[in-house]
């Protein structure tokens, strides 16, 4: 065993993970009296009282034994710090508990009207930055055809994943930099340079389900295409974990770091905010997972939930969405050989996006690339 300051462990290593443990100890100490014994008040702050001594007059006073003590400050460093169970490779628990939950990388995909190509992410996981490179250079959405993609709205409600390095390769599609766009740890990820698949203008949907690396992929659009997140702030499961193996097989996620964006600045701990909140019941967002693009009809000169009509004062209105409005568009349309063959054709109504979030990005996708064509 080399003695500090050998070879085998330099002094300047030591110092540092000693300067770490006694950083985690303080701020162990700081956060005991607030978060696990809120009952316990005092002017001293607790930093500034020796550890053991603090341990044992917060233990003593409480009348806890030493077990149960150091259960319920270790509970409440766990939670503090986000350590959780890695979920076992190919397998997540989740998936079977969660029917917005998908094992597919690219989960749906659809054009819009106005030619706006739309992605549901399914998980951030091997695969899909290749799956979206494909979906991004298909002939009918990048060529100049009339039939070509004007537009993206990426949808990540819903997605999860734990592998960083494959939200950087998603990342770097859409990033004509040769610099980083996401780093993690000791690993990043570098633009495509002119081998960018997507310069067209996109908005990011994401709510309180869009976690883990999904988030991370999210903020690194935004940094890297100055494309809006709509919907609600995500889950706040960012970050860089290392696995520990534990005794009965399982592995443990210790937080070991904050992943930064292309600048270098670090992604803030917590949920992710959106640039335009879009507030939706869960029950009515989760209608939509099967049918994403499902529309209200119009019924009529009299205004509907697709089309616009006046309040009698000249101003124009809409009728409010119901649920029920919501539920009904997600069923499928009765086929067109079911209708009669002598009914003279109509013109097809105007589309009106059931779900309120991916209207709210079509349209500004929409406008968006109206004013890119324009310029």
């Amino acid at each position: 065993m080399g003695e500090v300051g050998s070879d085998s462990q330099p002094s300047g290593v030591y110092n540092s993970v000693m300067q770490k443990t006694l950083s985690w100890i303080g701020l162990a100490a700081s956060i005991l009296v607030p978060v696990v014994f809120p009952e316990l008040r005092g002017d001293t702050p607790a930093a500034a009282v020796p550890l053991p001594e603090l341990i044992e007059i917060l233990r003593t006073h409480l009348s806890l034994g030493p077990a149960e003590f150091e259960s319920r400050a270790s509970g409440a460093l766990i939670e503090h710090f986000g350590v959780r169970r890695a979920e076992p490779a190919g397998d997540d628990p989740k998936a079977a508990l969660d029917p917005g939950a998908s094992k597919e990388t690219l989960a749906h995909q659809a054009r819009l009207d106005g030619g706006l190509l739309y992605l549901r992410i399914g998980r951030v996981d091997a695969g899909l930055a290749g799956a979206l490179r494909t979906a991004l250079t298909d002939a009918s959405a990048t060529n100049t055809s009339p039939g070509a993609a004007t537009g993206l709205v990426l949808d990540l409600r819903y997605a999860r994943g734990e592998s960083l390095p494959a939200a950087g390769e998603a990342a770097a599609l859409f990033s004509d930099r040769t610099e980083a766009v996401l780093h993690w740890g000791e690993g990043s990820a570098t633009g495509s340079g002119a081998r960018r698949a997507w310069s067209l203008p996109m908005a990011i949907l994401v709510n309180g389900r869009t976690e883990g690396s999904a988030e991370a992929l999210a903020a690194a659009l935004r940094h890297e295409t100055g494309g809006a997140l709509l919907g609600q702030p995500t889950a706040g499961t960012h970050g860089v974990f290392h696995e520990v193996a534990l005794k009965d097989g399982s592995r443990l996620r210790v937080p070991a770091g904050r992943i930064r964006l292309g600048d270098g600045s670090p992604l803030a701990a917590g949920p992710i905010q959106p640039d335009i909140r879009i507030s939706v019941p869960e029950s009515v967002e989760r209608t939509f997972l099967k049918n994403p693009i499902a529309s209200l009809a119009s019924a009529g000169p009299q205004g509907s939930a697709g089309t616009t009509g006046t309040n009698g004062t000249g101003a124009s209105h809409r009728r409010k969405v119901t649920e029920a409005d919501l539920v009904r568009a997600t069923r499928p349309e009765p086929s067109e050989s079911a209708a009669d063959a002598s009914t003279p054709a109509k013109a097809p109504a105007p589309t009106r996006l059931a779900d309120p979030v991916l209207a709210r990005a079509a349209d500004l996708v929409r406008g968006l690339a109206t004013f890119q064509k324009g310029r």
